[in-house]
């Protein structure tokens, strides 16, 4: 192989290298992206919501669904610590070429999955419930919104990515090759 030829190979790599943290941008967050809407669709078919009373004064909660109300963090937390985790794993595993980069872009993409998650089950689920129960008849029962009611719940998927991501980054660190 001649020198220009060379360069002209050199040149080339270095374009694909160039292009190839964007790759892992658009495919970590991409990833998260679709996560969020899967999973958000999975939390708003597993939750039951808690059911207001209409009484005379508004509406009333029992204690009993008042636990749905916590059923639904409950769920969320659940749901995004285990997609957190597997998809904390697959992600730096799969994008292995950069694992400094993969690794600052699940923080960020698995926040992306937990709003996308919340916003959309709160969309398909029921709407506001003052609304229903200014309508509803004394004694009918009016689902409440499904929603995050403990922050908290927001970190489990970041939290859940990073352990997935360590436990990549631990099982090769011996083997870390320069690609």
């Amino acid at each position: 192989m001649s020198v220009p030829q060379a360069d002209e190979a050199a040149a080339e790599q270095a374009g694909v290298r160039g292009r190839r943290p964007l790759e892992d941008v658009a495919a970590v967050l991409g990833t998260y992206l679709v996560l969020g809407v899967l999973c958000g669709v999975a939390w708003w078919l597993l939750v039951q919501p808690g059911l207001f009373t209409k009484t005379h004064g508004g509406g009333t909660m029992s204690e009993l669904q008042l636990g749905n109300e916590f059923n639904g963090d409950g769920w969320f937390a659940v749901i995004a610590a285990v997609v957190g985790i597997i998809s904390g794993l697959c992600l730096t595993w799969w994008r292995s070429r950069d694992y400094l980069l993969t690794t600052l872009l699940l923080v960020p993409g698995a926040a992306l999955a937990a709003t996308v998650m919340a916003l959309l089950g709160h969309a398909l689920g029921p709407g506001n419930p003052q609304a229903a129960l200014a309508a509803a008849q004394v004694g009918q029962h009016i689902p409440d919104q499904l929603e995050v009611h403990a922050w908290a719940s927001y970190l489990v998927w970041p939290m859940g990515a990073l352990v997935g991501a360590l436990g990549v980054l631990w099982s090769s660190s011996g083997t870390v090759k320069d690609r």
